[in-house]
């Protein structure tokens, strides 16, 4: 007789033994098999609080195998599974999103020329705005200059020298405001550019390319 017609007679033996054994009815004919950690083979009528890691064979009560329980996953099992739903769930959310902007981007625009004439057309508004603000800041500093020219000339009159520290005050603070403003308007330029940038480019790819 060779190993394997030895080994199955043993399993077959034993699940006779145990279909043989009173059990309570509800668990009645079913016979669970677990190899342990040394590689011994365990039968019961029950699953055990020991096998709860392992894979189980459970046997009917005529020796046939009818299921097969697999073991509980790992921790790294579970990080992984864990870890693909999540990135799952990005790909869809990633999907939704690409989605959203390419309506935002046909509600917005007809075409990339399109995209292009607003870019003119919104930055020639805030050019000229910059322009006129130069403008002032030099009549500010003109007019700056003309007051530091009349204070100096009159150092010896107390009452000029107060209405020109006043009038310099005044200016000093109007020129800084315009300086600030230009600075504003500068980089509204510059966030437009990139705004309109992005806009072209992902035209181009989530439009026009789902077009071709």
């Amino acid at each position: 007789m060779n190993g394997n017609a030895v080994r199955a007679g043993i399993v077959m033996g034993a699940l006779t033994l145990l279909l043989a054994m009173p059990v309570a009815p509800a668990v009645a004919g079913d016979v669970h098999r677990w190899v342990d950690d040394d590689g011994t083979v365990h039968y019961s009528h029950t699953p055990r609080p020991e096998a709860s890691d392992r894979e189980r064979q459970v046997y009917d009560r005529h020796g046939f195998l009818r299921e097969v329980v697999p073991p509980p996953p790992t921790v790294e099992e579970r990080e992984a599974r864990a870890e693909e739903e999540r990135r799952a769930e990005a790909g869809d959310n990633d999907s939704a999103e690409r989605d959203a902007r390419r309506r935002q981007l046909e509600r917005a625009y007809d075409s990339l020329g399109e995209i292009e004439r607003q870019r003119k057309q919104r930055l020639e508004a805030l050019e000229n705005n910059v322009r006129l603000s130069e403008r002032q800041a030099e009549r500010l500093e003109r007019e700056r200059d003309r007051i530091e020219d009349q204070k100096s000339r009159n150092r010896d009159d107390p009452g000029l020298q107060r209405r020109y520290a006043s009038q310099l005050e005044d200016v000093r603070g109007r020129l800084e405001r315009e300086r600030s403003y230009m600075e504003r308007q500068q980089t509204r330029i510059d966030d437009m550019n990139v705004q309109f940038d992005a806009d072209a480019e992902d035209y181009r790819e989530l439009v026009m390319n789902e077009e071709d």
